[in-house]
Parts: structure tokens; sequence; C-alpha cells
């Protein structure tokens, strides 16, 4: 996620630097055609009372796209706030029932619920039929796909001695962990180490947890309606091919200003529909490890830091900082 305030330019330059040289020579190419067809008395401009209604109605689908991708992510980051807070109350739950008598079993539960938010982040971010393409301009700003490196250092180094090799050929690993932390659970309670009413408490905690990673797993696996992004990727472009014409429209004395003039306005206008498509298109997958990603990292490394400090562990692990503006 990029969260800095101001944009710089070279981060909207890599975005758009392709689609204005395309207006430019496009626009260019339509004010040559325009002159010299006029020299023949064939005019090809349209009347722009007719194409301006044509950008306000696509103007209007595009914002509907973009505010329904912004809902995708959104909602991520909302499931990822109740993740984040359902690991601290249960980890709080710990400390107040377990803090007298389960030392050892509450340093297992805590490492092994950090590691499922972090199987959980890797399993996110794998790339599967849907994913985006990124190009040689953007793809600066994707991070890659989680490798076995990561799933090594992240989350078999929290488990118990085997507990790795036992989900690791699972389709669903987070998950395969948030059952083992059940089963832990209920292993205490039949110990009696836990009465009925904080066995309920802590494992709707976990219940909490399984229930919001569905939902992410939803978000994941669920393309954002094609209809909707196809069609709304082709009314713009439409829109913009016959845009220069609309614009010809309102000059009735061409010359080598109105042609420079037609062309920068073409371009402009162009670039404002084009980079409202294109923060639309990568809105709607916030998992992809990319710049516009929810920052999933920083939030387990925040959930991290809390509970080393509610159980007074060293050494607390640093605060994941932004590096260019980008936190991950």
């Amino acid at each position: 996620m990029y969260v800095y305030r101001d944009i710089p330019f070279e981060v909207i330059w890599r975005f758009g630097w392709k689609n204005i040289l395309r207006f430019i020579g496009y626009g260019t190419f339509i004010c040559f055609l325009h002159a010299f067809l006029i020299t023949k008395g064939i005019h090809i401009h349209i009347p722009f009372s007719l194409i301006g209604p044509i950008g306000v109605a696509v103007a209007i689908y595009a914002g509907f796209k973009n505010s329904q991708s912004y809902d995708r992510t959104w909602e991520a980051r909302k499931n990822w706030g109740s993740l984040a807070g359902a690991t601290r109350i249960f980890a709080n739950h710990l400390n107040i029932y377990l803090n007298t008598e389960g030392k050892k079993d509450i340093a297992v539960l805590v490492n092994r619920q950090i590691a499922v938010l972090q199987a959980h982040k890797l399993q996110l971010r794998k790339r599967n039929q849907h994913s985006r393409q990124f190009d040689a301009s953007t793809k600066k700003y994707y991070f890659g796909e989680p490798s076995e490196h990561d799933w090594q250092q992240e989350v078999a180094a929290r488990l118990l001695d085997g507990e790795y090799d036992q989900v690791n050929n699972k389709n669903n690993r987070a998950l395969q962990l948030l059952y083992k932390q059940l089963e832990h659970i209920h292993r205490l309670f039949m110990e009696k180490k836990l009465d009925e009413y904080k066995y309920v408490e802590v494992v709707n905690n976990l219940q909490t947890c399984i229930e919001t990673m569905g939902k992410n797993d939803r978000i994941k696996t669920t393309p954002f309606p094609r209809q909707y992004a196809f069609f709304s990727t082709w009314f713009i472009i439409i829109f913009i091919l016959i845009l220069p014409f609309g614009i010809l429209d309102l000059y009735k004395e061409p010359t080598l200003f109105v042609y420079v003039a037609v062309c920068l306005i073409y371009t402009l206008v162009s670039w404002l529909y084009s980079t409202m498509e294109l923060v639309g298109n990568h809105s709607e997958d916030p998992f992809e490890h990319f710049i516009t990603d929810i920052p999933m990292s920083a939030i387990i490394r925040t959930v991290e830091i809390d509970l080393f400090e509610l159980f007074d562990l060293q050494p607390k692990p640093d605060k994941t900082q932004a590096v260019n503006g980008i936190l991950m």
C-alpha cells in the first residue's frame, strides 16, 4: 500500500507513460487527417453536443466500477482488522486464563497464532488463474510470489517440531494451523486448565478468525465481475477514440495553434479517463503483493509487537516501515 500523501511523478509516469504517448500519437494523427481532408472539402469532426453526454455516461459507469472495486479493497482491510483484533483478544484471554499455570502453552499458542496470520498472508499472495499481469513499467511495484523460504522463515520457524510438515501438503495451511489451535484449546479444557466459560470464550475468538479468513479467501478466489470490468474498459476506449473529433468541432478555423491545443486537450482528458479506469483495475485485487495491496506484513508485525508487549517478551521486533512510501 502506498502511504505517503503525495504520489511522486515517477510512480504516475510509470503507470501512465504508455497511454500518454498513445494519446499524443492518436491525437496528432487525427489532426493531420483533419487538416488534409479539410483541403478536400471533407469535415470529419463530430458535434461536441453528441460526444459530451457520452463522456458523462462513461464517467458515471466508470465511477460505479471504481466504487465497487474500492469496496473490495476496503472489505479486505476490515477483514484484516478483524483478524488482528481477534488475535489480540485471543492472546489477552490466554494471558488472563492461563498465566498462572500455562506459560508453556501460552508460548506455543501465541507463536502458532502468528504463524496462522503469516500463512494466511502468504496464501493470499499466491497467484491464481485471474491474477493481474504486470508489464515492464509496473513490475517494479510487484514484489513477487511467496517462496518456500518465506514459508520456512515466517511460518515453520514459529511452530513446534513436525507441525509444519503435517500441514505442508494441505491446500489451506493457515486453516489447518487454526484447527491445531482448536485442538490445543480443547486439550487444555479436558485437562481442566480452562473451565467451560473460558473455553467457549477462547474458541469464539478462533472461530472469528476462521470466518474472517474465509471472507478474504472469497475476495481472492472471486474475480471482479468481468461484465463490469470489460465494458467499463471498452466504453472508455470508445469514448477516447471519438473524443478528438468532438474537440475539433469546437474550433471553426483550424490553425497550427488550434491543432496543438486540440492534441493537448485530448491527451489530458483521455489521460484522466484512463487513469480513473487504471485506479479501479488495481483496486480489484488487494492481495497481489503489489503497491496497491493491503499492508498485511505491517499489520501482522503490529500484532506481533502488541503480543510481545503483553507477555513482556524480548527481543521485541521493530515496527515495519514504509520504503519509498510503500508499506507491505
